[in-house]
């Protein structure tokens, strides 16, 4: 007759052991930021006419009829360039400007000086400030030369009028270098005056130097 713990042992052990194997696996974690993202191979293509068989347009270059213009200042005062009244760059500026556009060049102070249009080809663009100090000279000239002008017409008119021989000659002698004075005066205005030159030559630009090569 078998023994009776002899057989309850193995019994037991196969009731403990059945739970055990039907709980359900360990679900393995996840790393963080969720699964990973297969990346595409290659190079990625560029969009656009490439998409559709056709290759990328190459760069454009400058309009036919541009010229290829340099802009200075004489002074260490600098100048805004403007085409059509739009702001382009500031001086000194190396730049092509597409044909029936007109410059202009602006101060700091807001005088605009008209350049007009550029012809074609290589041109440098130099802009001159307003001289301040023979400017007034001009103005202190113009003043005193058109008083004494016109004393010395009024002298002279006079001198002739009465037959005063003293009378007209001093008329004269006022009103002859008057004459000369204002006339003078008026071309240091002038050259005084803001301009602008333009240029013909190649340009170049090395650093912050602007010339001008070419013979003139």
């Amino acid at each position: 007759m078998p023994k009776l713990g002899t057989s309850l042992v193995p019994t037991l052990l196969l009731t403990l052991a059945a739970p055990a194997a039907a709980q359900p696996g360990m679900t393995p974690e996840q790393p963080a930021g969720g699964p990973p993202v297969e990346q595409p191979h290659g190079d990625p293509q560029p969009l656009g006419d490439a998409r559709a068989g056709e290759p990328p347009a190459a760069p454009q270059g400058p309009p036919p009829g541009s010229t290829q213009a340099t802009f200075v200042s004489t002074s260490s005062e600098g100048w805004e360039v403007l085409l059509d009244r739009q702001p382009a760059c500031a001086t000194p500026c190396s730049l092509y400007v597409p044909p029936m556009r007109y410059v202009t060049l602006r101060s700091r102070d807001r005088v605009l000086l008209d350049v007009g249009y550029l012809p074609a080809g290589s041109v440098v663009v130099r802009g001159k400030p307003l001289s301040q100090g023979a400017y007034a000279g001009g103005i202190v000239g113009t003043t005193f030369a058109g008083m004494g002008l016109a004393a010395g017409i009024t002298l002279t008119a006079v001198g002739w009028g009465t037959g005063r021989d003293g009378m007209r000659t001093a008329g004269i002698i006022t009103t002859v270098p008057s004459a000369v004075g204002l006339y003078l005066s008026i071309k240091l205005m002038q050259r005084a005056a803001p301009r602008a030159d333009v240029l013909p030559g190649t340009p170049y630009v090395g650093g912050n130097t602007v010339g001008l090569a070419g013979t003139f």
